[in-house]
Parts: C-alpha cells; structure tokens; sequence
C-alpha cells in the first residue's frame, strides 16, 4: 500500500494500574471492596486502502471505450490513468491516552467503572476529492488530524432477596469531535455535490475548527408570508434572493453584505451525537427470568430527504407536504410548492436537519425454567423464552428510523437519510435445553 521507505510503523503502548484495596490503608474498609487506578497510552497503526496508491496506476476499459475511423459500430477497448500518484503517503496513527478506575462497594453490589480520554487519528487516511479537469480518480492521502476526547460512566447494582434477585445497569458516555489539522491551505475537504438531490451543492465537510463530517448550508428565518415582508427586509439592508416570492424560504445574509451567496453558509448541524446512554436491566424470580435492555443518543442532527425534488414535480412527497405554504399565515416552515427545480429546495439549507435524539428499547427477553417442576428429569434446564427486539423507539425525528449511519459511501460522514431503511422489529421463541 506504501512506497519503499514507508511500509514499516512503530506503534507503541503501555499501562500502569494500582489496586488501591490491597493496600494496608484501605484492607480495613468493609464498605470499599476493590478499587483499581488504572491509566494507558497506545498508538495504533492504519493501512487499510487500496494498494499502489503512490503509483501512477493505468486501468483497462472493461464497459467503455472508443470509435476509431469511420467504423462506428465496433467500439474498441482502451487503458487510461486511473488515479493521480501520492508517492509520500504513509501509515494513519491512532493514538488514546486513557485514565480511569474500576470499583466495587456493598459487599460487592454496586460498580462503578470511569474512564477519561483523548483520542487523536493523526496522518488520516482519505480519498480527497479532485477537481474532473484531472481526469482521473483520487488517491487517497495523509488528509490531517482530528481529535476525541470525553468520559464513560458505568453503574452497576445487583443484590438478591431470597429466590428474587435482579441487576441494574446504566452507563452514558460524552464525547467531542473536532478537526485539528488539514493537509491543504484551505484547511477543508469538501463533500461531494447531488447528495440529497441531483443539482445541490456540498452539504457536509471537514473543516479545521468543526466536527468531522458537519452539515453544511443556509441558515434559514421562516417562510415570506407577504410581499411587504420581502420588501421590509430589503429595505433593512439584508440579503434577499432576486426572485423571492410570498411562500419561499427566508435566507439568512449570515455576513451581513445585503446579498445571499454561498459565503453566507455556516455548520447548520452535527451527526455526532453529544451523549450516548445505555439502560440493563435483569430480574429473576424462581423460574422465571426477565431482561430489558435499551440505548439512546443525544445532542445530534440528521440530514433527511426522501424526494428527489430536482427530477421531476410528480414524483412522490411525504406528509409533510400538507404543512407547505399554500396562503399567508399557513405555514413559517416549509415553502410553496414549484414546478420543478427551485432555490427553495435545492439550496441546502436547515429546513432539511432535523434533531435525532432518542431512546430505543432494544431487547426484552422472557422466560420459565421448566425443569423447576421435573426434580427428577435428566435436564437439567428447560426454559422456554419469548425476545422481542427493537419494541420501540421514543423520539421527535419525523424519519423511519434516527439510527442513520449512511454518509453517502464516505466512511467519515453519517446521519444522511435519503430513505434509509428502518430496524425490523422481530419477535422470537426459543427453548434451551440442558442435559
């Protein structure tokens, strides 16, 4: 995948750790049953892309080619540059310092385990995007750094009450992702154009100072009721589009220079959620055992179209077509409706972002242990359980599902929903059986 000179990494780690319970002053301390110091620092090596990017690779035309002559009916196989050389790329280093402690207390009831870190991806690896005057794809390149960093809580309760016992779980997690370095003077790697609709611009990139992957568009301030309205704000100096009518979607002139370009574009959104929490619970009653586990993330938008709008006016809406504007005073959110393409829809503005928090109940899982009532039988298990997975989600996204991990075949974006299809929700019966 390297040149001569870059095939060799050294990636190094190492951790300390100090049991704090086996010391002598704390092996007095009935309510203090471990206690762990823990800290570790590591890098971690990446050379996952496609080899021979630092060669000047030639391709053959499999299902394309070229005429020759006046012979136009015979179409002849040629070979072609295929990617631009990057001679000096070299490995991607992930590098975490981690500190944290492990604990239990109540005669070893409650845990409680806390970690701290710092994640850095240094040297990442990429495929830039480059301008089609080239005429061949990119190569992938040494793209900068960007950097994680936050904490993990784990509570843990399990105790038993005569022939009932049952465990409680939480865990959350914070995290912040920032872009610390691009390899270029521009300090940004654009997204690619016709995401959510053939005509529209870039809706994410990376960019020095931002998330990675952030959205990208207009800021927008309702919807043009009347024509006093357009006229007051153009009197007021800002920007405002030259064929803006009643029904259309108000721009934000975000730099205030009484026009509305693409210098007014600003981060309109973050698919990278701010906290992550999971929730297990676990009881048990004699034969009978039950189990509920569920997540939810937090603090996080998604990008969502399910039209390509830019095609054709008869193709299929949402519900959400009802809430247009079709008068003054009917709706401050979404525009008129146009024949065809229109800046309405095809700017990529905050009227496509929408918050994705939510809470989703994974798993319940029920069951009976049979062989309770057979003393005498050779299993010694017969449970019988019913799982149903993916019972409900509690969330405000209008979408399918707010679990989007779909960023357009970019491994560093996610949250685009162009009709990503939803988790099914499966129930399940089973028998176990122990001889």
């Amino acid at each position: 995948n390297f040149a001569r000179g870059n095939r060799w990494g050294y990636f190094p780690s190492g951790s300390v750790g100090w049991v704090l319970s086996n010391e002598e002053f704390l092996k007095g301390n009935e309510s203090i049953n471990f206690l762990k110091l823990r800290a570790s620092w590591g890098q971690n090596g990446n050379a996952s892309i496609d080899p021979f990017q630092y060669l000047a690779t030639i391709a053959i035309a499999t299902n394309s080619g070229y005429y020759f002559g006046n012979n136009m009916n015979t179409l002849l196989r040629g070979a072609y540059p295929d990617i631009l050389a990057n001679p000096n790329i070299t490995w991607e280093t992930s590098e975490q310092l981690n500190i944290g402690f492990d604990s239990r207390f109540i005669n070893n009831k409650l845990s409680v385990v806390f970690d701290w870190y710092k994640k850095s991806t240094i040297d990442w690896l990429v495929r830039a995007p480059v301008l089609a005057i080239y005429g061949t794809e990119p190569p992938f390149i040494n793209g900068g750094d960007i950097n994680n960093k936050g904490f993990e809580l784990g509570l843990n309760w399990n105790d038993t009450k005569g022939e009932f016992r049952y465990g409680i779980g939480i865990n959350g997690a914070y995290n912040k992702n920032e872009v610390v370095k691009i390899a270029n003077s521009e300090g940004i790697i654009h997204g690619d154009a016709h995401v959510l609709s053939q005509g529209t611009k870039e809706m994410y990139r990376a960019q020095v100072g931002y998330p990675i992957g952030y959205f990208y568009g207009y800021k927008t301030d309702g919807i043009f009721q009347n024509q006093e309205q357009i006229e007051a704000l153009i009197a007021s100096g800002k920007g405002v589009l030259s064929n803006a009518q009643p029904g259309d979607v108000i721009f934000v002139d975000t730099n205030n220079d009484g026009s509305i370009t693409d210098d007014d574009k600003v981060m309109i959104g973050n698919p990278h959620p701010d906290f992550t929490a999971g929730l297990n619970l676990t009881f048990g009653y004699k034969g009978i055992d039950l189990g509920i586990t569920a997540h939810g993330a937090f603090g996080h938008q998604i990008a969502k179209s399910y039209r390509s709008f830019a095609d054709s006016p008869l193709q299929n809406y949402t519900t959400d077509v009802f809430q247009r504007w079709h008068g003054e005073g009917t709706s401050n959110k979404y525009p008129r409706l146009t024949s065809g393409s229109h800046t309405n829809f095809q700017n990529i503005s905050d009227i496509y972002i929408e918050d994705a928090d939510f809470m989703k109940i994974q798993n319940i899982t029920i069951g009976y242990d049979f062989s309770r009532l057979w003393k005498n039988s050779y299993l010694s298990q017969i449970r019988l359980y019913a799982t149903v997975q993916n019972l409900y989600t509690f969330t405000k996204y209008s979408g399918m599902d707010p679990e989007i991990g779909y960023g357009f075949d970019q491994s560093w974006v996610s949250g685009i929903d162009l009709g990503f299809y939803p988790q099914p929700r499966t129930v399940m019966f089973g028998l176990n059986l122990k001889f």
